[in-house]
């Protein structure tokens, strides 16, 4: 027993002892070494390894220059060429969200390219047809070179791709001699990737593909064959056999490239040859020109409307203008104001104000020649101080005799002359009062007759002969005592009155009598001024006498201007009547 545990003791010493040695020979642990030998022996560890350290190791042995980006090329093209030969949709789909727009806005620029380069060719030339296809591209959302192309084709191919189906690569392109050079292998790439979108989004099974692509005025025509695909981009309607030469050409390519289709691994110089089959594709048909035959048909036509709008606006304008002159016609018509007119259509819109001795307004219509019009008024009453109107308001109201005349001033003064009868008188006085727009009535020229004797007017009432006598007032140049030819005419006119003094005594049993003032200055010769006012009011007293008013009816009093609180003109004589105490009023 001892034996053996001295040898096992021995054993340890000597594997102790070997790992020692190991250590200080490797500089290596026991579970390093383990860890080494697995990376050596599993291929998955050590790829797991080696793929943190790759990255660090090119970019150190590119930044010493050790190696460049061209001996890295061929390495990662081959890689990418393989993966794709191997699994061409893992790389679609990964290039798929950043490829499909490049493709759909390179395309677009072409298109953009193509429509710039025809425009600039087309802008130079004109011609009835062309201004019409302006005024059409003016008002839709196609440009001018589209309506062009649209209009001078039926229908036209301009570019036909053959295009591999797995890869998705171009194999060969044809286009017309007008059409532009479009990025055939992106237009190729868009094909292929809405081809497998369509396919993979509404879960196409079998053998259903996709035949037709429309972009705007623009149709992709699509024939698919089990190794190749023919697409064609047609603008407008093709003939309904042209699916059948697109047939035919798919057909024609695979009975005589089949090889070349079945072993392709990117190299497409061998399908040059299939030119010819693509060319039978690219139809066209041209619409057929008219000779250059002047338009007289739609020449006239457009004459005639052209005409009709020349008229119409005549018209219209000559109905505004006649409404206008109206309506300033009737503005400017005493007792009429207008606030608004419109016209609209046949129909006239009038508002304002009317007065009612204004002029009617039938007679404004006639003179304008509206007759007929479909005129709408909405005229509320007003009394407009207009003179001519207010003055007929007055005779409406007065209804005076022939004999007398009515003037009205604008200060609201009513004048009237002629020759009335007392009672007239009297009620006027009364009345004119309420006559809008008349604010004072001056009788002074006025005769008033006395055709009825005191028995018949006892009954009346005389009371206006007072204001109307007052009312009179004379005024004389220097040194001047007797009346003018137009003073006395004023003279008589109070005389009608005054002879009424009398009997308005007698009716209302009243000593009145007319109080005579004549007025000078103190300034100059102050007796020499008074002997004038005296000799003045003595001419009065004389007149008064003559025309029939007694002594006892009449009285005089000399006043001074400076002293009299009222202001009156120097020279001047008036008359107040007031009832008589003693000897003097």
């Amino acid at each position: 027993m001892e034996t053996n545990k001295n040898h096992s003791e021995g054993n340890l010493t000597d594997q102790d002892q070997l790992n020692s040695l190991r250590k200080l020979i490797t500089g290596l642990g026991q579970k390093e070494l383990e860890r080494l030998q697995l990376l050596m022996t599993d291929p998955h560890e050590f790829s797991e390894e080696i793929s943190e350290l790759l990255p660090h190791a090119i970019r150190t042995l590119l930044s010493k220059g050790e190696i460049t980006t061209d001996d890295l090329q061929p390495i990662i093209e081959e890689t990418i060429q393989s993966s794709i030969q191997r699994n061409p949709r893992k790389l679609a789909d990964i290039l798929y969200p950043v490829m499909i727009p490049a493709i759909r806005k390179a395309v677009s620029e072409d298109i953009k390219k193509m429509l710039a380069s025809v425009n600039a060719s087309l802008e130079s030339g004109f011609s009835i047809k062309r201004l019409k296809w302006r005024l059409q591209a003016l008002f839709s959302k196609n440009s001018y070179a589209e309506i062009v192309l649209a209009n001078s084709f039926v229908y036209h191919v301009s570019h036909v791709f053959l295009i591999h189906r797995d890869t998705g690569l171009l194999l060969h392109e044809e286009r017309s001699a007008e059409a532009e050079t479009l990025e055939a292998n992106l237009v190729s790439a868009m094909l292929t990737a809405i081809r497998d979108f369509v396919k993979d989004s509404f879960k196409e099974k079998g053998s259903g593909t996709l035949e037709e692509i429309q972009v705007g005025s623009l149709n992709i025509l699509i024939e698919q064959g089990p190794y190749a695909i023919v697409a064609s981009v047609v603008e407008g309607q093709p003939p309904l056999d042209y699916r059948e030469t697109l047939s035919e050409t798919i057909e024609a390519v695979h009975y005589n490239h089949l090889n070349d289709l079945q072993q392709f691994e990117g190299e497409t110089e061998s399908f040059i040859h299939a030119s010819r089959f693509l060319q039978n594709c690219l139809i066209q048909e041209r619409k057929e020109k008219k000779g250059s035959v002047f338009p007289w048909p739609l020449f006239i036509i457009a004459l005639l409307l052209l005409l009709s709008v020349i008229w119409i606006f005549y018209e219209k304008y000559n109905r505004q203008s006649e409404f206008n002159n109206f309506v300033k016609q009737l503005d400017e018509t005493p007792g009429y104001h207008i606030t608004q007119a419109k016209m609209r259509f046949n129909t006239y819109t009038i508002s304002g104000l009317k007065d009612p001795e204004a002029s009617p307004i039938d007679a404004i219509i006639d003179e304008n020649n509206l007759q007929g019009k479909k005129i709408i008024y909405s005229l509320s009453p007003y009394a407009s101080l207009d003179e001519g109107l207010v003055l007929n308001r007055a005779m409406r109201q007065l209804n005076p005799p022939d004999e007398v005349e009515m003037t009205y001033y604008q200060s609201g003064l009513l004048k009237l002359s002629g020759k009335a009868t007392a009672d007239w008188v009297y009620a006027t006085s009364k009345q004119y009062q309420y006559i809008l727009g008349v604010i004072k009535l001056d009788t002074s020229e006025l005769n008033v007759s006395r055709e009825n004797s005191f028995s018949e007017i006892t009954t009346q009432n005389l009371s206006w002969i007072i204001p109307i006598i007052e009312n009179y007032s004379f005024v004389f140049d220097v040194n001047v005592v007797s009346l003018d030819a137009e003073q006395q005419q004023q003279f008589d006119s109070l005389m009608s009155a005054a002879i009424f003094l009398a009997d308005y005594n007698q009716l209302y049993n009243k000593k009145m009598a007319i109080f005579i003032s004549t007025y000078t200055s103190r300034g100059g010769n102050t007796q020499a001024n008074l002997d004038v006012a005296n000799r003045r009011a003595a001419e009065f007293v004389n007149l008064f006498e003559e025309a029939g008013l007694t002594n006892e009816l009449i009285d005089i009093q000399i006043v001074y201007a400076e002293d009299n609180e009222e202001q009156v003109p120097l020279r001047s004589v008036t008359f107040k009547v007031t009832e008589k105490t003693g000897d003097r009023i």
